[in-house]
């Protein structure tokens, strides 16, 4: 049966409802035709010519990111910039593009569960009057935030900045991968003692420390690369349930797995 990217795009649709996307975001189909037969899938997280090289490597002509790409309306499509360069290259490559971004973040099994799971968070929910359902909170065993902040460099293998009494215990905390400091005071109302996060504005970070929130800026890379192999595995589960004969690889900081 020939699949089409349509037919991947009604998949991921399925993973990542498009409507639950920011209004300024810029999701779906960003290149090429949703009539085009599709060879091979890779998920990664961001759109780069080595992600380019290796989706052309691996027979694979249609790219799926949680990063977009044309954020700032283009006039012109030249090469003498990197976007300019690298769209121009995936056109001359035949390569299609999907991004799943912000509808990623807000999804059920989405970024934000990822997250909250990685980081064993319990009777996780939805922040009741967190923007957009974006927000996850949940409940750890008490700890300092000290020990708190070194579970959470550790889980994520990143470096983190803690803002906050290192002595403070820790009891309920919110989640939000990425940019998430638009999102900080729904987290601290609804009750958070501590906030993980991608980054944030270290002015906004240091006057919520000094009214007695912690908030722990995790990476932006860190606290959302680990949804992408649950994307990739959610999309190979679906493609293989309706008998697609079409491969699923992920891109990751080791290279591509399958």
């Amino acid at each position: 049966m020939n699949v089409t990217v349509q037919n991947i795009l009604d998949i991921v649709n399925e993973i990542a409802p498009f409507e639950k996307a920011e209004p300024w975001d810029n999701v779906g189909l960003l290149a090429g035709s949703s009539q085009n037969e599709v060879t091979g899938i890779l998920c990664a997280l961001d759109f780069t010519d080595e992600v380019l090289n290796q989706a052309v490597a691996l027979g694979a002509n249609l790219i799926i990111t949680h990063h977009p790409i044309l954020f700032s309306a283009k006039k012109r499509l030249t090469e003498d910039d990197y976007e300019g360069r690298l769209l121009c290259d995936m056109i001359r490559k035949h390569i299609n593009l999907i991004s799943a971004h912000t509808n990623y973040d807000a999804a059920a099994g989405g970024v934000n569960d990822c997250l909250a799971e990685k980081l064993g968070l319990k009777n996780v929910r939805v922040v009741e009057g967190g923007e957009d359902e974006i927000l996850r909170m949940g409940e750890i065993d008490p700890k300092p935030l000290s020990e708190f902040s070194d579970f959470v460099a550790k889980t994520l293998n990143d470096v983190v900045r803690v803002y906050g009494d290192k002595d403070k215990i820790i009891k309920c905390v919110a989640v939000c991968g990425g940019s998430g400091g638009e999102y900080a005071k729904a987290a601290y109302r609804a009750g958070a003692d501590a906030y993980v996060t991608g980054e944030m504005r270290y002015h906004d970070s240091l006057n919520f420390a000094l009214e007695g929130y912690a908030s722990l800026h995790a990476g932006h890379d860190a606290t959302e690369r680990i949804a992408i192999k649950p994307l990739s595995d959610g999309l190979q589960k679906r493609i293989n349930e309706l008998q697609y004969n079409l491969t699923v690889f992920l891109f990751n900081n080791m290279g591509v797995e399958q």
